[in-house]
């Protein structure tokens, strides 16, 4: 949900996050938790949706 409200699209922040959009649609819908997804890529979420993981 904060990812649409700040208007940042799945394939955008997928891209920045170096995950695939299917991966990253999982985690949105809760399917596992987002800490599990590498360092690197829990950063860049972080910083973009501006929240702590």
């Amino acid at each position: 949900m904060r990812r649409q409200l700040l208007g940042i699209g799945l394939e955008e922040l997928a891209r920045a996050a170096g995950l695939e959009p299917a991966l990253l649609r999982r985690l949105e819908q809760g399917e596992f938790d987002p800490r599990s997804v590498h360092l690197g890529a829990r950063a860049v979420l972080e910083r973009m949706l501006d929240i702590t993981l």
